[in-house]
């Protein structure tokens, strides 16, 4: 099992919300979709908005503004086999939420 950190806690991500958090210099978006925590890389690989700043969530999907890109929040699977982000674990302990390794997505 990998290790895991704390990076917000639950009151500060209400349902429907993104918030952008990172692990190194990666950022992640942390997205709230019905009280379920997903956590994906926060670049568009189609064009390199920032999801966790820009984007949207639709459902359980996460929309890129910039070219209407949805990234499905659960597998960060996209439309096609480039559009693809990487997916974190993540768990909630208590009102902490934390990010652990990427769990899947392209190298």
């Amino acid at each position: 099992m990998g290790r895991f950190r704390t990076v917000l806690r639950t009151p500060e991500l209400g349902p429907g919300e993104v918030r952008e958090v990172t692990t190194g210099a990666t950022p992640v978006a942390v997205a709230n979709v019905g009280q379920t925590y997903y956590a994906l890389e926060a670049r568009c690989p189609v064009d390199g908005t920032n999801l966790a700043r820009e984007g949207r969530l639709a459902g359980d999907y996460l929309v890129c503004p910039g070219d209407g890109t949805r990234f499905h929040v659960a597998t960060g699977h996209g439309p096609g086999a480039d559009a693809r982000l990487r997916s974190y674990a993540i768990r909630v302990r208590g009102n902490e939420v934390q990010l652990g390794d990427v769990k899947s997505g392209v190298a």
